[in-house]
């Protein structure tokens, strides 16, 4: 059984940078895994305990910083690591990231059962990757998961959560599952395990070893125009009402008007 985990590096919410365009300057900024994406590696390899040769590979489209998160990967137990990495990715929106990663699923690991991934990233927080990929690799999939009960190269069985409702599903593999939960095995490497992991190749590939063209990647190639990205401001306007509380709110909304 072949599973890929979905990982991304992401920056430190705390630090926020920005470009020109209006995109994140990760170059600035502190970085490291998405959450989500850390608890889809757990889950992968909680599925790997309870069965015999599953082999998992990790996948990473970013800057070469993103070896990090490749090799906590690897720490934890992925068996083989992928880095897309090259500077006509850069500023790609989620579209295109999706099609980057799709393409390298099909050259590099065709024989997949099962893909995991976070649910969010948190730089992004637009879920929109996960099921992108799942329509471009013409797979089912399903978001939102909150547990993996058993995944196998024929069906794979979830609990979904959407507001305060649990739903079950039977998936036939191969699938995409896109997690929102941690994991209830989680794992810690040990200092052999990273030792290990800076020792293991992480593979490298670029637009011209995908096979996709440079002026359809990146910002060139992304559909998406971001006119305006800012920090929230947070304006609280309070009156406190001690007397005639009925008539001051009429007044109130008249005003508005």
């Amino acid at each position: 059984m072949n599973i890929v985990v979905c990982i991304k590096q992401v920056p430190d919410v705390d630090d926020i940078k920005w470009t020109k365009e209006n995109n994140l300057d990760r170059s600035l900024m502190l970085s490291k895994i998405n959450p989500y994406d850390n608890w889809a590696i757990d889950y992968a390899m909680k599925i790997k305990s309870q069965f015999k040769d599953v082999k998992i590979t990790a996948i990473s489209m970013g800057p070469a910083q993103s070896k990090e998160v490749l090799q906590l990967a690897l720490a934890k137990g992925a068996d083989r690591a992928i880095l897309l990495s090259d500077k006509a990715f850069s500023g790609s929106d989620t579209l295109i990231t999706a099609k980057i990663l799709s393409a390298a699923i099909l050259k590099y690991v065709p024989d997949f059962n099962l893909i995991l991934t976070g649910n969010i990233a948190q730089d992004g927080d637009t879920a929109q990757v996960p099921v992108s990929m799942a329509q471009l690799l013409s797979i089912p999939d399903v978001t939102n998961v909150v547990e993996i009960f058993n995944a196998d190269k024929k069906m794979a069985i979830v609990a979904q959560k959407l507001d305060d409702e649990i739903n079950m599903y039977e998936v036939l593999t191969p699938c995409l599952i896109a997690v929102k939960k941690e994991c209830d095995v989680k794992i810690q490497p040990k200092i052999d395990d990273y030792i290990k992991a800076q020792n293991t190749l992480i593979e490298l590939y670029g637009a011209i070893d995908l096979g996709v063209e440079k002026d359809k990647v990146g910002i060139i190639g992304s559909p998406t125009i971001v006119h305006k990205a800012y920090r929230p401001e947070i304006n609280k306007n309070t009156q406190e009402i001690k007397e005639n509380f009925s008539r001051t709110i009429i007044d109130l909304i008249l005003k508005a008007k």
